[in-house]
């Protein structure tokens, strides 16, 4: 049916009049004229353009039914009724320089990027972060709602979009992103989707996992993120919490005001200070010894330097094997350094 067949019918009229046997000629007779109610034209008009406003309201309807089943129309929602992911992955304050840059940037320019949420999958008109924690915190520090794309997320999905966006925003720092790739392992997440999650390959992902492991989350928790602490760094922290007083001399430390107030990367190389005296069995290296026992290798760490000492006299042969093997070791470690990063 056409318009002007919708006009007619809304006006009362019939689109065609039924077929009836025609009369002889002479049989028909004038009819006289009756008033008839007309509707003019102007009338005709407006109910023409009325069809066309709802006929493109509906259009619209479905388009935004579209967007919003495929996550990809950004709505505002209140900070309240919005809770974290159920995975952390950060050690930023709240309140550090970076937090403050965004909030005042907020305030005055708007929020630019709108951040992901889903469904809450267990509390009815709420939502839970795949990412933009940090946007959320700004928006609720100044009072207004949040602008957010909602998408229906698995818990796996929801994991993969939050570490792909912390990497292409704002790179985690190492232990950062350990401690996610443990959260993720602590949850039962298969290794494909943490890898997906944390964008390396298996190796990497192995390291990540075991450095988190091996170093108690009280002592990374007082450390925090140490954006320029590095894999190696870490992990020689982890060796140097294996000895015997360790913990209790970092109790002393974290109880220092001078080390509560400095930045995080401060806050690690005054820990491995603390930790950089270790006994002088552990600097000798054990398994290089000779026939009788006596060590061929001493082995001094510090925060800024480590040192191989090699008995000439016992194994004289040893320092200049391992003059020999140092660029291709050098090599190797830069290599790794690099697929890290």
């Amino acid at each position: 049916m056409n318009r002007k067949d919708t006009l007619r019918a809304l006006l009362g009229s019939s689109t065609s009049a039924p077929e009836k046997e025609e009369a002889p000629v002479s049989d028909i007779r004038p009819v006289p004229e009756q008033p008839q109610s007309r509707v003019g034209a102007g009338a005709v008009r407006a109910m023409g353009l009325s069809l066309q406003k709802l006929t493109a309201e509906a259009d619209r309807g479905r388009v935004l039914q579209a967007q919003l089943e495929g996550g990809s129309n950004v709505v505002e929602i209140d900070p309240d009724c919005i809770d974290p992911s159920f995975i952390s992955d950060r050690l930023s304050p709240a309140d550090d320089d970076s937090f403050r840059e965004l909030v005042e940037s907020i305030a005055t320019h708007g929020q630019q990027v709108p951040i992901l949420v889903r469904p809450h999958p267990n509390q009815p008109g709420r939502y839970q972060i795949a990412y933009g924690h940090r946007r959320v915190r700004a928006a609720s520090t100044l009072k207004k709602k949040v602008r957010a794309i909602i998408r229906a997320l698995t818990n796996a999905e929801l994991v993969i979009a939050q570490g792909k966006e912390n990497l292409e925003r704002r790179d985690l720092s190492f232990i950062e992103r350990a401690l996610f790739a443990k959260a993720l392992e602590d949850e039962g997440f298969e290794r494909a989707t943490v890898i997906a999650a944390l964008t390396v390959h298996k190796a990497e992902m192995t390291r990540f996992i075991a450095v988190a492991r091996s170093i108690p989350f009280n002592v990374i928790q007082a450390i925090g993120p140490a954006p320029k602490a590095g894999r190696p760094r870490w992990m020689l922290l982890a060796r140097r919490l294996e000895e015997k007083h360790a913990a209790r001399m970092l109790e002393r430390l974290f109880l220092d005001p001078s080390f509560r107030s400095a930045d995080s990367d401060t806050r690690f190389v005054r820990v491995l200070e603390v930790l950089a005296a270790p006994s002088a069995k552990a600097n000798e290296f054990s398994s290089w010894r000779n026939t009788r026992g006596q060590p061929i290798v001493k082995i001094d760490r510090s925060a800024a330097i480590t040192r191989l000492v090699v008995d000439e006299k016992l194994a004289p042969e040893f320092g200049a094997f391992l003059i020999e093997k140092l660029p291709g070791l050098y090599d190797e470690f830069s290599k790794e350094q690099k697929a890290t990063s």
